[in-house]
């Protein structure tokens, strides 16, 4: 059986690393790795210019984006309420929903909802999250809804791997929402 030899995948996109059969003469070494950092550099520069070159966030794309992600009809998010805010959205979700009944998982349905929430966010740099919980943590028997909170906290924190990400707060919702837990993302100026 013949060896395989790793390829570069910029280097295949540019007629390199083999042709099903059709002999290519090859650069040397050198050339080969310049050529594929040259490539991974100038895509990686434009990528930055493009995102740097775009609208600053606001609200109005906050919202149009959440819109985009919450309204297709999923079985995940079809129990999804959205509030539009003046400076973001409340997503609202059941319990029954964001986790698996009786325990602090988040629930596949969750997961998902939460994926789609994620999606609708600008940049993680720019934007405050909070989170509503779904009962009063302050009381006595209130374990379940604490190490929920715990474990929402951490799915939310840190998404974007960006070091100055704002802390993901934790606040009672405005209103008693039963067991319905909010996700409030807004945009701050």
């Amino acid at each position: 059986m013949p060896a395989v030899t790793p390829t570069n995948p910029l280097s295949r996109a540019a007629g390199e690393g083999g042709g099903g059969g059709v002999t290519q003469r090859e650069a040397p070494p050198a050339a080969r790795e310049r050529g594929s950092w040259g490539a991974a550099a100038a895509a990686l520069t434009s990528l930055f210019l493009l995102s740097a070159c775009g609208d600053p966030p606001n609200v109005q794309v906050l919202n149009s984006r959440v819109a985009a992600r919450m309204a297709p009809p999923q079985v995940c998010t079809s129990q999804a309420t959205v509030e539009y805010l003046p400076n973001g959205a409340r997503i609202s979700l059941p319990d029954t929903v964001l986790f698996v009944v009786g325990r602090t998982d988040i629930s596949p349905c969750g997961q998902y909802a939460l994926a789609s929430i994620v999606e609708a966010m600008l940049d993680p740099r720019l934007m405050q999250v909070i989170i509503e919980p779904g009962g009063d943590l302050d009381s006595p028997d209130a374990y379940l809804p604490r190490e929920r909170t715990t474990s929402l906290k951490a799915t939310l924190s840190n998404i974007g791997f960006v070091p100055d990400q704002p802390p993901v707060l934790v606040q009672p919702a405005p209103v008693s929402a039963g067991r319905a837990w909010g996700i409030v993302l807004t945009v701050p100026g």
